[in-house]
């Protein structure tokens, strides 16, 4: 009898995930209809003109793809329209992948964690799909570290070929040498869980130690060191760029990129929007914050021993890798997906390896919540914030801060 009752609670289990998927691809393809605008940004266009043929230069490594597959494939593929066919197919596998890592988290959890991670993958999805839907983010290269970075997590939670984190964490400063900044963090704090939470604590403490400082290394090359030859190639990638740009290729890009250009001055300016928008948007998602930092206090406060609190503590400060970015850069929309990226990631991922105390916290965060009945606007506040793009983090907060600007400060006369 017990082996019957266990086979019927396993069939429920994956019906109830395979019901969930359905409804979830089904959602993700409406979001992404919603958002999609058909159109490349000259800034995401123009990367592609970036090729390691030029040197080992930084943020070329996509660039280098495309130009591989224009050698393989019998077709020019350096102008505008085969660049969106390219993006069209890399967005939806990309898509397809993100289905495939919430399937692999709900079949990987605990039954009593199945609707708490089920809600917390569709927070994720509605942020992730409808980011990289739009215009503004459509094929831009975070999708790239953001998958780096997930298939990372997932060579973590299984233990198979977790040496790949190394490299895949160099692949994905190799996208952008923000990685370091935005999603190193991911594998990093998984990494250093694993380490205090496993016997093999030399194998965890040297994978630490090598994707550290090879992704640290390679951050310093790009920043340093790589764009010395710039000025001879800078003619050609311009004429590239116009190839592979709709609308004129993006200037300033290849400026910093190509040529070294510092262009910090220049976007002086611009921290002004900054300034209005984000507590703008800590207000409006205060909720979210209030659940998050309840979680993680009760998280730490009920681990049994110092160990198990300091895993925890690390869980949680592993986004501050951000703050250099939100004190010296601009682009808050991506900087707050990046965080909140860390935080639903790392936290499936500790549900996948059936951590006893983050699943009872998230199941009591999901009972208490689920009881309360305002919690319909829970779902419906991320409306307000999809899709997120750059230095506006989007389309709501851009005109909430307008309206401030035009009222009180007059700070936008720039624009």
């Amino acid at each position: 009898m017990g082996v019957f009752k266990l086979r019927n609670k396993l069939n429920e289990k994956k019906m109830e995930i395979i019901k969930f998927m359905g409804m979830l691809s089904v959602f993700s393809f409406a979001v992404f209809i919603t958002n999609y605008q058909y159109v490349i940004r000259s800034y995401n266009s123009t990367m592609l003109a970036l090729s390691y043929k030029y040197g080992f230069t930084s943020r070329a490594l996509l660039g280098t793809i495309y130009h591989l597959v224009n050698k393989v494939l019998p077709v020019d593929m350096l102008d505008y329209a085969m660049a969106m066919r390219f993006a069209q197919v890399v967005t939806a596998l990309f898509f397809l992948f993100l289905m495939v890592f919430a399937y692999k988290c709900l079949e990987h959890c605990e039954e009593r964690c199945l609707k708490p991670c089920e809600y917390l993958i569709f927070f994720f999805m509605i942020f992730a799909v409808s980011m990289f839907s739009g215009g503004y983010n459509f094929f831009r290269v975070d999708l790239f570290m953001v998958a780096v970075s997930m298939v990372c997590a997932l060579l973590i939670v299984c233990e198979k070929v977790e040496w790949l984190v190394v490299p895949l964490s160099a692949v994905g400063v190799m996208f952008h040498q923000g990685y370091v900044f935005m999603f190193l963090n991911i594998a990093l704090a998984l990494l250093a869980y694993k380490f205090l939470s496993n016997e093999k604590k030399v194998k965890y403490g040297i994978l630490f130690f090598l994707t550290f400082t090879v992704s640290s290394v390679l951050f310093l090359w790009f920043e340093l060191f790589s764009r010395s030859d710039g000025a001879l190639y800078y003619d050609m990638i311009v004429d590239e760029a116009r190839r592979l740009s709709e609308n004129g290729y993006h200037t300033t890009l290849l400026m910093h990129e190509v040529l070294g250009i510092d262009l910090g001055e220049a976007e002086e300016s611009l921290r002004k929007i900054n300034i209005v928008q984000f507590p703008v948007f800590t207000l409006l998602f205060l909720p979210y914050i209030a659940i998050a930092a309840k979680f993680f206090y009760r998280l730490i406060k009920n681990a049994e021993t110092k160990v198990e609190k300091w895993k925890y503590v690390i869980v949680l400060i592993g986004a501050g890798t951000m703050l250099p970015d939100f004190a010296l850069k601009l682009d808050y929309g991506r900087w707050i997906f990046a965080v909140m990226t860390y935080y639903s990631v790392v936290i499936l991922s500790l549900c996948m390896m059936k951590d006893k105390n983050v699943g009872e916290e998230l199941t009591y965060c999901f009972q208490s919540l689920s009881s309360k009945p305002w919690i319909f606007l829970l779902l419906l506040v991320p409306i307000l914030f999809i899709p997120f793009w750059d230095v506006d983090i989007n389309g709501f907060v851009q005109h909430v801060g307008i309206w401030l600007d035009s009222h009180f400060l007059n700070w936008y006369e720039f624009q």
